[in-house]
């Protein structure tokens, strides 16, 4: 078995990317589990599935904490 060690990286993505991006995985996810298995000549890939809904749990508990970024705060209202 080859193990390898990647560095992490940094990203700046908008809400709209990120909520794009968990949608596409989730999908992605759920093909790996439950539809590429009945496939013919389907080769399993250890760990592939475990990284792909850790990634997605990652980046879904960072869009609930708001540690996507700066918040965007709402414009002060005129005085008349």
């Amino acid at each position: 078995m080859i193990k390898y060690c990647m560095p992490s990286i940094s990203l700046n993505l908008t809400v709209d990317q990120i909520k794009a991006l968990l949608q596409i995985s989730q999908n992605q996810i759920f093909r790996l589990k439950y539809l590429d298995p009945k496939m013919p000549g389907y080769k399993a890939r250890p760990g592939e599935l475990e990284a792909a809904e850790s990634a997605v749990q990652a980046l879904m508990a960072a869009l609930k904490e708001g540690r996507l970024g700066p918040q965007e705060t709402p414009p002060m209202p005129r005085g008349k």
